[in-house]
């Protein structure tokens, strides 16, 4: 599935890692656990990053997580209401991210907001469909008095221009999905299967089944596209008028410290393991071998820079977890 891409994957860390309270050493480190598996696993290296649900986002993201280890595209949801208000009047809510001033030019990638431009990252309003919704699918039947087909593609259609008049270029990304969505696929893809059929024999858009690298391979072949360029972080993030998601900086402050304590004598180990490995009078490279003990502590300490983790803002039984 994956080597005839059927299967893809985005993003590839051992979690979607904050972006403000981690250490940059265990963002690094994490995103190569993630890569690790799944290069032994499927021979597969992520190019696309997909961040969609910190809260704010960093420079550092963007450059030493993005630009320089070989991803060509990130995505994400949350930045502040104003910031997302001025890119949608200005057409700028897909962009050039430059994000380190030393690197320059070398250490830019091309980023984007999902979530139809809503400061999330679902599907455009009304067409989310899963056993928890109740927006309308497709009703092709005519004989029965909910039958939809025309307004169905007119909605749809108007949610895809719209979409396309805050952006540059000719395609859209919609993310037709959510939290803890997918549970029985039938109820999410018959209906998008339908709709896609409809809309396309409508002809005023063409919609298609894509993946994020896809997207970004397409948004690439939009060469005559003048692309708006960034130049700091998304911080601090505020969704509303006196809205700050600014007391996660702080939140937690004991888990904070434990996960920065852990950090350091996981650093120390993994050091050590480097030393007792190698040969003496040797100048080889050294490759590292399994080792359980330590494996498992960079399983928990991955897991550990969760956004909903060493962020703080995690539900008491989840943070005892």
């Amino acid at each position: 599935l994956v080597q005839r891409g059927q299967l893809s994957f985005t993003n590839g860390g051992w979690c979607m890692h904050d972006e403000a309270t981690p250490f940059y050493l265990d963002m690094i480190d994490q995103t190569t656990l993630g890569h690790r598996f799944l290069n032994d696993t499927f021979g597969f290296a992520p190019k696309t990053g997909w961040q969609l649900d910190p809260f704010g986002h960093s420079a550092t993201q963007a450059a030493l997580l993005s630009a320089e280890v070989g991803i060509v595209g990130l995505f994400f949801g949350r930045i502040d209401y104003q910031d997302l208000a001025d890119r949608i009047d200005h057409r700028a809510a897909e962009f050039v991210w430059r994000a380190s001033p030393s690197l320059g030019a070398s250490a830019e990638v091309f980023s984007g907001l999902t979530g139809s431009y809503q400061g999330n990252y679902g599907p455009p309003p009304g067409f989310l469909f899963d056993v928890v919704s109740s927006d309308a699918p497709v009703q092709d039947d005519p004989r029965l008095s909910d039958y939809n087909v025309k307004s169905r593609v007119d909605g749809f259609v108007a949610a895809a221009m719209d979409q396309a008049n805050h952006t540059r270029g000719s395609n859209v990304m919609f993310t037709m999905g959510s939290d803890f969505l997918y549970e029985n696929a039938l109820e999410d893809f018959e209906p998008m299967d339908a709709l896609m059929r409809y809309v396309n024999a409508d002809g005023r858009v063409r919609v298609v089944y894509s993946t994020p690298e896809q997207y970004l391979a397409a948004k690439a072949g939009e060469t005559e596209v003048s692309w708006p360029l960034k130049t700091d972080d998304f911080f601090p993030y505020a969704d509303g008028a006196h809205m700050f998601w600014t007391g996660f900086f702080t939140s937690r402050p004991a888990f904070k410290r434990y996960v920065r304590e852990t950090s350091a004598i996981y650093q120390v180990a993994r050091q050590l393991r480097f030393f007792a490995g190698r040969s003496p009078g040797k100048r080889t490279a050294f490759a590292l071998t399994s080792d359980p003990s330590l494996d498992t502590l960079a399983d928990a300490m991955g897991v550990a820079q969760h956004h909903d983790a060493v962020s703080g803002t995690a539900k008491q039984h989840v943070t005892f977890d």
